[in-house]
């Protein structure tokens, strides 16, 4: 069976890591290394090494100093993640409605939950796509509007001559096992302004390091990711518990990695404070000249399912990237009616997925907060998404399998 998910590390990367760890070599000097470097890579002027990506949004709201009550649009399907620090910081987010090909915002959506409390916005470059941004930023601009550019999904990808993160007041990216670039938990706020930088560095400074038993946490299942991704051992070990799952429920292993949406409180911020350690920022460096390479295999990759599928008259497919776009494919979502049924029948081909975790957030507003209008895009997308299999050690032969058990799952 065709694994869902490959990490992007492999399993001598994590041992690395991890000896790294234990060993505790190098300094400070290490994090400020990676932030230059990376800060060059995206063509910023300041990069931030943060806990995570929920942190980095905090940290960035906190001080752009919006009055309290303040709204900020968000796309309604996304991860909920979102909305919890935006009401966690004091603010109101305000969902607005997806383009029914791309799943993002566009000046239309935006402009139509648009108020006179309205601060800023938060495109999300979803799935590896880049969003519309030049007319999300000529909206910004007429409206007085800051940009904040969740980068999570798409760190590489170019819009026009930049980075995706370029364009706003400031990005934020995260570095999960799960993503094209990792640190084993981590992410990047990136910003022009030089106060702004320096105010949230001083915010960080107040955080306690990394602890070793977190981070050794997260290398072993980095480790045993990349020891379930290999195929043989995935077809004998994982296949019997995803195929178990039957045709009307989420499989074992999606369900061990759920997350059940939660609001931010005073008594579960507190173990999101915390600072990356240099053994994180090395291993940050190692990737680092790589990625363009990865996110390449990708791209091609991606292009090569997404033509695969169309020659078989299959429906439901990504939108390419747009003019002067980008799309690095960190998932591949096709939409499908009773999705459950759906897997089940593909992975009697042969083929594993995943529904991921993104959904319509609009469900999980609190009692009285509307928190703007429908939004029936979002609303007809977040129980129909499909992941297919779409990493770097894809084969072309891998592809036309994949692109055929679709055809025959959408027949059977």
């Amino acid at each position: 069976m065709i694994p869902r998910f490959s990490p992007t590390v492999s399993f001598a990367g994590t041992l690395h890591f991890l000896l790294d760890m234990a060993l505790a070599r190098g300094d400070s000097n290490d994090i400020s290394r990676f932030e230059r470097a990376f800060a060059q890579f995206q063509g910023c002027e300041h990069a931030l090494f943060v806990p995570s990506g929920r942190m980095a949004l905090l940290l960035i709201l906190r001080h752009l100093g919006y009055p309290p009550g303040s709204e900020v649009v968000v796309p309604a399907f996304t991860h909920f993640s979102i909305p919890s620090v935006i009401r966690y910081a004091g603010l109101v987010p305000v969902f607005a409605d997806l383009d029914p090909g791309t799943y993002e915002l566009t000046p239309e959506t935006v402009r139509a939950v648009l108020t006179g409390r309205t601060r800023a916005m938060i495109p999300t470059h979803l799935f590896g796509r880049t969003c519309p941004m030049p007319g999300l930023l000529a909206l910004a601009g007429e409206r007085k509007l800051d940009v904040i550019e969740d980068c999570a999904q798409a760190f590489g990808a170019r819009v026009g001559e930049r980075r995706a993160g370029q364009a706003g007041q400031a990005a934020y990216f995260t570095f999960g096992i799960t993503k094209n670039f990792t640190t084993y938990s981590g992410g990047m706020v990136t910003c022009a302004d030089p106060g702004m930088a320096e105010a949230m560095r001083e915010s960080l400074r107040a955080f306690q390091p990394a602890s070793r038993s977190r981070l050794f946490k997260e290398g072993i299942v980095a480790s045993a990711m990349a020891a379930a991704a290999w195929r043989p051992a995935f077809s004998m070990a994982l296949a019997p518990v995803v195929r178990a799952a039957g045709p009307d429920r989420a499989d074992l292993v999606h369900r061990l990695f759920d997350e059940p949406p939660r609001d931010l409180s005073e008594a579960s911020v507190p173990a999101l404070q915390w600072r990356p350690v240099p053994a994180q920022a090395r291993a940050g460096m190692r990737q680092l000249g790589a990625l363009d390479a990865r996110n390449e295999l990708r791209r091609s990759a991606g292009c090569a399912l997404l033509d695969a599928l169309g020659r078989r008259g299959c429906a439901g497919l990504p939108t390419a990237a747009e003019p002067g776009g980008d799309h690095v494919f960190m998932s591949f979502a096709i939409r499908r009616e009773k999705r459950y049924s759906f897997i089940h029948r593909l992975r009697r081909f042969g083929i594993d997925t995943s529904p991921g975790y993104v959904t319509n957030c609009r469900h999980f507003a609190p009692a009285g907060d509307k928190g703007g209008p429908e939004c029936p895009v979002a609303e007809s997308v977040a129980d129909r998404i499909v992941h297919l299999p779409l990493y770097p050690g894809l084969s072309r032969a891998d592809i036309q399998r994949i692109a055929e058990g679709v055809a025959r799952a959408d027949c059977a």
